[in-house]
């Protein structure tokens, strides 16, 4: 009887630290949220806009937050030429999650001068970690044409 016990002991055991094991590389693996850019809640999400674009707004959906997750959106300008210094913040902006699968939006208007042609990207941080980021491009009506679909994918 003593080795029965044992035996479901040790199974039981072993099955709860590979649980645990588990859980814990899932949680390490997935994303907190997921996040894309576009013109508005109606439109495609993309990664190439406009110089004319008046604003760019970039959606999220939780996957795994918490409520009273601080949510911050910094927008940079990778690459704007001279237009300023590689990697400049323009902007940033924070945002309380009220649940798990909290959705809502970061945006960023185009600035009196015109967007300046370039890379971009929004990084989106729970809490001090990152959890998404997107680039994205903007550029004049001029090189607009020249792409196919005006779309670029990463």
């Amino acid at each position: 009887m003593n080795s029965i016990k044992l035996t479901f002991i040790t199974f039981l055991s072993a099955f709860i630290l590979n649980s645990t094991i588990i859980s814990v590389a899932q949680a390490e693996g997935g994303k907190l949220l997921r996040a894309a850019v576009a013109v508005d809640q109606d439109t495609e999400p993309t990664n190439h806009f406009s110089a004319d674009t008046p604003k760019i707004y970039a959606f999220y959906l939780g996957e795994a937050l918490k409520a009273g997750d601080k949510l911050r959106g910094v927008w940079i300008a990778e690459d704007v030429g001279t237009a300023a210094p590689k990697n400049t913040k323009i902007d940033e902006a924070s945002i309380i999650a009220k649940s798990a699968t909290d959705k809502g939006a970061f945006s960023l208007s185009k600035p009196d001068k015109g967007w300046p042609t370039g890379n971009y990207r929004i990084e989106i941080y729970v809490g001090e970690k990152l959890a998404d980021t997107v680039k994205f491009k903007i550029s004049s009506e001029d090189d607009d044409d020249d792409e196919e679909g005006g779309q670029e994918e990463e």
